[in-house]
This record gives C-alpha cells, sequence and structure tokens, in this order.
C-alpha cells in the first residue's frame, strides 16, 4: 500500500475538472466534529449545475486516504443547493475512517436525519455512479492506485430495512421497476 500524497490530490482534483469541465466549484472544509483531526486533508467539492436539467453534484475528497481494500470518493446528487450534503459527505468520510467496516459498494449508511429537509430518506446506499458512468468512477492516482468514486443514493428507512433483508440488488431493481427518481426530495418511499 502507497502513501497518499499531493500529486494523488492533485490526480483527483484534475479528475473531476476533466469530467465536469463545464461546471463552475467551490471546495469547503467542514469544521465542525472530527473530521479535521482524522482527515486533515478532508474536503468537499461542490459543483453548480452548468443547465437547469442538472442538480448540484457534491464530492468527497480526502475519503481515499483509507486504504481498506479499495481506496473510495463519494458523490451526492441533489436537486437544491445545501451545506448539509458537506457535512454529510464529512460524516460518511469520518465513519470510513474510524470503524470497523469501512465503507464500499453495497453498504447502507444511516445519516440520522433527512438527507434534505421534508425528504423521507434518511440513509444512503452506496452505488455504482450510474448517473455518471465508468469514466467518473474510476480515476487513477500518481502513486499507481486508483480511487473508485461510488454514488450515495438517499434511501428512506423502510428502503433501507428491506436493502437489510433482501439486498441492496433488490432494492435497485424495485427503483428501476418503479421509474424512481431517486434524488426528489419529495418522492414516496417504495416500501
Amino acid at each position: 500500500m502507497n502513501a497518499v500524497s499531493e500529486h494523488d490530490y492533485h490526480a483527483l482534483d484534475l479528475h473531476l475538472r476533466r469530467f465536469w469541465p463545464d461546471r463552475e466549484f467551490e471546495d469547503f472544509q467542514w469544521a465542525a466534529g472530527p473530521i479535521g483531526q482524522v482527515l486533515p486533508r478532508f474536503r468537499v467539492r461542490r459543483l453548480a449545475p452548468s443547465n437547469p436539467d442538472q442538480g448540484w453534484t457534491y464530492v468527497s475528497i480526502g475519503a481515499f486516504e483509507i486504504h481498506a481494500g479499495q481506496r473510495v470518493e463519494f458523490v451526492i446528487e441533489s436537486p437544491v443547493e445545501s451545506p448539509a450534503h458537506v457535512e454529510s459527505l464529512a460524516v460518511i468520510a469520518h465513519h470510513h475512517a474510524t470503524t470497523a467496516h469501512p465503507l464500499h459498494l453495497g453498504r447502507l449508511i444511516n445519516l440520522g436525519r433527512p438527507w434534505l429537509r421534508e425528504s423521507l430518506a434518511e440513509g444512503f446506499m452506496v452505488n455504482l455512479p450510474y448517473p455518471w458512468g465508468p469514466e467518473l468512477e474510476w480515476c487513477g492516482l500518481a502513486n499507481g492506485e486508483r480511487v473508485q468514486l461510488l454514488w450515495l443514493v438517499p434511501i428512506t428507512p423502510a428502503e433501507f430495512r428491506y436493502a437489510e433483508t433482501e439486498g441492496t440488488p433488490a432494492l435497485e431493481d424495485l427503483f428501476e421497476a418503479h421509474a424512481v427518481h431517486v434524488t426528489d426530495a419529495g418522492r414516496p418511499s417504495i416500501r
């Protein structure tokens, strides 16, 4: 396992800039909580929509310092701009860095609050970045390793329980069968 350097952060920065060349962005640090002690270089990139059909995109930068089989970062797509997403990504990265069960594809995360105000969804399913495809999913680092960018899909408590018992592929199948727009803050639970 190679150590992470500023060159690796630069590689991730370039990957995001190349993937979203037309999107204005700003990087944020989350000062509250212990994320600064655990991942001092952690930040969240907020990408503004470049057209009315796009949402706001938030990407963690720094979770990849934790090597738990696969280096990962997390992406949230939102219909609205909200600092709550910066907080959510900081909490999730801290959880990833400090628990015996780091996050990976297929894991479930209970956020403990709605991901957006007035939403029924209070958790996330860690998923492949389907809206953006494999071009976003994999980023090569300067140290020769790769980072996998994973999409945090908002899910309701009932959907969380369903995925716990039936598996995340079963929940994905339900979303697809019902043509669920998962980032719609007002969507009903499908379970």
